[in-house]
């Protein structure tokens, strides 16, 4: 099948020319591209450009990757997303037009993807969210953030208007099926893969030499943004209770936010997804606190590395592991269930190595080969809903 078009126009955009890709969704798309590209679907991607001219790239056989001016002005927020997307949607038209791409099927990923993707192509659309505005904890009081409504007004337009609406967990999906009424059978579930590269890793006294870490005592890592939705903010201050109450060695490295390194806290900033393995590595548990998101490729990858996931009861991994293992599903509510999980991890070095065998096996089933083979047959069936011009 051919005529694949993926738009992704969001904070972070793919694969910036020179350098590698970033962040979660990112992660994602790159898993996805190189796996349909093995199958020899031709994708163009339209994603927004930093700078004013248009660039492209070729990071697999087949896809090509057109970075789209549209002035968004850094730093990126979401306003300033919103205020670009008619310069973006204007831009992609006069690409395509130019490069003659007339797609049989478009993918969008995030909802102002969604929302470009009606300005750009006359073609069924399949929409993936990644995360749902009316499922995320309020940010700031009610009529404070005007495009929270906007999002949420969007979201349930998309969802009646799209082919298909693809969500990466049977939770995720059942729990949307409330907040999107047009959604029907729309919805399907297609699960992300992980790279082979995190189920083979460095023995950990090599990797924490390679970082600079300690090379004894335990360490917890977080992976997690500082905002508010990441809840990050709770893990570090629970951290800072259990290392005071802790009378041996334990230290939290935390990746993704900067701050300012003591108390056994070392900030690490940004790190690339190529990364990650090194840091699994070093680690002897993974804690994983937020209350909500549409997967989470973090606890996958920990969970592939064998290191015990500390996840909140009420999302996605938190009853998985609960009820299959390689981590331990902590009660959200008040300050004390996450610092239970890690005083048991760190008390029981049995438990930690029963939850690191398990790991594993719970993260068998999650491999990019399924994942792609099940996303080509989806495009390809929506392809048909509509003959190619």
């Amino acid at each position: 099948m051919t005529g694949h078009l993926l738009v992704s126009y969001h904070t972070c955009p793919m694969e910036e020319p020179g350098e590698g890709f970033a962040g979660g969704m990112n992660v994602f798309l790159r898993g996805l591209l190189r796996g349909l590209s093995q199958r020899g679907i031709g994708t163009d991607v339209l994603t927004r450009a930093t700078g004013e001219t248009v660039e492209v790239t070729d990071p697999f056989p087949g896809v090509r990757i057109f970075h789209v001016p549209c002035g968004w002005k850094e730093p990126p927020t979401r306003q300033g997303a919103w205020d670009s997307l008619g310069r973006f949607a204007e831009g992609a038209r006069l690409l395509m037009r130019g490069e003659r791409i007339s797609p049989r099927v478009v993918s969008a990923h995030y909802w102002m993807s969604g929302s470009a993707t009606g300005k750009i192509a006359d073609a069924p659309m399949v929409l993936s969210y990644h995360t749902v505005e009316a499922r995320k904890a309020p940010r700031r009081p009610a009529g404070g953030d005007p495009l929270s409504a906007v999002r949420r007004r969007e979201e349930e337009r998309l969802a009646r208007m799209a082919a298909r609406v693809v969500f990466f967990s049977e939770y995720d999906l059942e729990r949307n099926r409330s907040v999107f009424p047009g959604l029907g059978e729309k919805g399907i579930v297609i699960a992300p893969g992980v790279d082979d590269r995190f189920r083979r890793l460095l023995p950990l006294q090599v990797a924490r030499a390679y970082i600079g870490l300690p090379l004894s005592g335990a360490i917890f890592l977080l992976a997690a943004r500082g905002d508010a939705g990441k809840n990050a903010r709770v893990a570090l201050d629970t951290f800072r209770e259990v290392r005071g109450r802790w009378k041996g060695e334990v230290s939290l490295v935390v990746a993704g936010q900067k701050g300012e390194d003591g108390g056994g806290v070392r900030f690490l900033g940004s790190v690339p997804h190529d990364g990650m393995p090194v840091l699994f590595a070093a680690a002897d548990a993974v804690v994983c606190p937020s209350i909500y998101e549409s997967f989470g490729l973090v606890p996958l990858e920990a969970l592939s590395a064998g290191i015990p996931v500390l996840a909140p009861k009420g999302t996605y991994w938190g009853e998985k592991i609960d009820a299959e293992g390689g981590g331990l599903a902590y009660a959200p509510e008040g300050p004390d269930g996450l610092a239970d999980a890690m005083f048991r991890l760190l008390s029981d070095s049995s438990l930690r190595a029963r939850l690191s065998l398990r790991g594993p096996e719970v993260a068998a089933p999650f491999t990019w080969e399924r994942c792609t083979e099940t996303w080509a047959g989806l495009l390809s069936s929506v392809s048909t809903l509509r003959s190619p011009r």
